[in-house]
């Protein structure tokens, strides 16, 4: 049983988070866009979890779906941001939680209510160490999963330039003994992960990180899953056995924190571009964001292999606004893309191979094949600035 997942999403309780998020219109998009199942988001805010109680029903062990949309499946999650010093300085990362059932979610708020509040925001700060946090979780239920976010990204990513871990194990102390994955982030690919061998024996997901349901966030990085069985027991372990077939992913390059810059309009009416490899910008003198790509120049110490266990995409809807003018949000471009979807059976199965492109235009399908064919590239993104979409001849 294979399984397209998004296991990191947030509600409308996270900062900078759509106000329009909700758990019905969750469901319809991942169905429409060939989401099989999706993270939650910020279950441990009391207000979402209340919405998550009353409008998700169990259809199997630890797996939920609204009554609304069939075969569009959740599973408990939350992300928080961890806070402690170390060696005198103060560490903050991000990590991805799944949960088995709501007892056990509410077990957690109990402890966590201890080093935060939880009821401030979405995406709660919790004031301990990553490796007391990973040990308290697996004491509750070995089965919660523990996911390192993004982990290149900077300021909240477990390897990110601003915080200065030079290892995993130096971030998480023996907590890393029950940590099974690491997702990649926008930023990151496998490839970035795989030359740094601590991380061989990890697992690696990617997820969407998104902050609304529209279909140009909602599932635009993705794991492909293979189940035994549909159920939550079943889902954690292939995870920790590494049963994934292969990831979806956003080209690091077009991500808004490849390269080092950042972004800043000055008065003479020009923005500073992104620069690698220098510590302070040429045109105004302020300090860089230090991007992946540097990070994982300093990091590597091996070649990756040759296996590729993931695939290029963009995200569709975000495509035909490059091809055919406009943005995501143009009636006809969302027209469009509903046309492309219903004829293909979700976004997925475009790219899986699936090409019923009846009635679209050939410069839009020239588009898609060269996707598909990696015959495309991005002006780097840099410092909250996403990359610019190129094609090849």
């Amino acid at each position: 049983m294979r399984k397209i997942c998004d296991l990191h999403i947030h509600s409308k309780y996270s900062g900078g988070a759509s106000k329009n998020i909700d758990i019905l219109k969750i469901a319809l998009n991942c169905k429409k866009k060939g989401i099989d199942i999706v993270g939650s988001g910020d279950c441990l805010h009391s207000a979402w979890l209340s919405e998550l109680k009353s409008q998700l029903s169990e259809y199997t062990q630890g797996i939920f779906c609204s009554l609304n949309v069939p075969n569009v499946y959740f599973v408990l999650q939350t992300e928080i941001e961890v806070i402690w010093k170390y060696n005198n300085h103060l560490k903050k990362v991000h990590f991805v939680i799944l949960f088995p059932n709501f007892e056990k979610v509410e077990e957690v708020i109990d402890y966590l209510s201890k080093y935060g509040d939880l009821a401030k925001e979405g995406r709660a700060k919790i004031y301990i160490s990553a490796e007391k946090l990973i040990f308290e979780l697996n004491n509750i239920d070995p089965s919660i999963e523990i996911i390192p976010a993004h982990i290149f990204t900077p300021f909240y990513g477990i390897f990110s330039d601003s915080l200065q871990f030079n290892s995993i194990k130096e971030a998480l102390g023996d907590g890393i003994h029950y940590i099974h994955s690491v997702e990649t982030g926008l930023s990151a690919d496998p490839l970035m992960i795989r030359k740094i061998s601590e991380l061989n024996e990890f697992a690696i997901i990617s997820s969407s990180n998104s902050h609304s349901m529209n279909f140009n966030r909602l599932g635009r990085e993705v794991t492909k899953l293979d189940l035994n069985k549909l159920s939550y027991r079943n889902f954690i372990n292939s995870l920790r056995t590494n049963k994934i077939i292969k990831t979806f992913e956003f080209k690091p390059s077009g991500a808004k924190y490849f390269y080092d810059g950042h972004f800043h309009f000055d008065r003479n009416g020009y923005f500073c571009s992104p620069k690698l490899n220098q510590a302070d910008c040429p045109y105004c003198g302020r300090k860089l964001t230090k991007g992946v790509l540097s990070r994982v120049i300093k990091l590597c110490d091996q070649k990756p292999s040759n296996h590729k266990d993931f695939q290029y995409i963009v995200p569709l809807l975000h495509l035909i606004s490059k091809v055919l003018g406009g943005t995501e949000y143009d009636k006809k471009n969302l027209m469009l893309y509903h046309k492309l979807i219903n004829n293909n059976d979700g976004e997925y199965e475009i790219w899986e191979g699936k090409s019923n492109f009846e009635g679209i235009s050939t410069e839009l399908i020239d588009a898609i094949n060269k996707v598909k064919c990696g015959k495309f590239w991005f002006i780097p993104g840099y410092d909250s600035v996403y990359g610019n979409l190129r094609f090849k001849s």
